[in-house]
């Protein structure tokens, strides 16, 4: 995976806290994009599906998932936005699930990433291509992160 390009750092940095860094921003995968883009571009002629492809390019925007040195934040929305972060010390656990055709056709899948805590979350990373290649990261930046261990300045001082 590719580092990140400058200007989507710029962009996400509003995100961060500290000295925290952005390894890794990715979204739904462009095959499954593409794909269901055409085949609803060719629909719409037929059926007028519109806000069905309205629908897929929301989806496309507005699912925003960035892995930083720290954590995993994912951003959902256009207008209003809500941010979920899953810092990599309280990750307990990460499952890919693929389906045959998405597998296959288009190497893409769901990860989802389950936290421990008062209150346990499944944090949920929609449709991304090689979701193997992005757990084997997550994974590598949860060993990264427990080999520093508590040296490190918490993401927020206390008083």
């Amino acid at each position: 995976m590719k580092p990140p390009s400058p200007n989507l750092v710029k962009r996400f940095q509003h995100y961060l806290s500290g000295d925290e860094k952005i390894i890794a921003v990715f979204g739904i995968g462009d095959r499954y994009f593409w794909s269901n883009a055409f085949s609803l571009g060719i629909l719409s002629f037929l059926i007028i599906p519109i806000p069905f492809l309205l629908k897929l390019i929301h989806q496309k925007h507005a699912n925003t998932y960035i892995l930083t040195d720290r954590r995993v934040i994912i951003k959902r929305g256009l207008f209003s936005t809500e941010v979920t972060t899953a810092p990599y010390e309280h990750i307990t656990h990460i499952v890919v699930r693929q389906s045959f055709l998405h597998k296959f056709s288009f190497k893409m899948g769901d990860i989802i990433i389950h936290t421990a805590g008062p209150t346990p979350v499944e944090v949920h990373l929609l449709k991304v291509q090689q979701p193997m290649q992005i757990k084997n990261l997550i994974e590598e930046l949860i060993i990264k992160e427990k080999a520093i261990g508590h040296g490190k300045a918490p993401l927020v001082k206390p008083l």
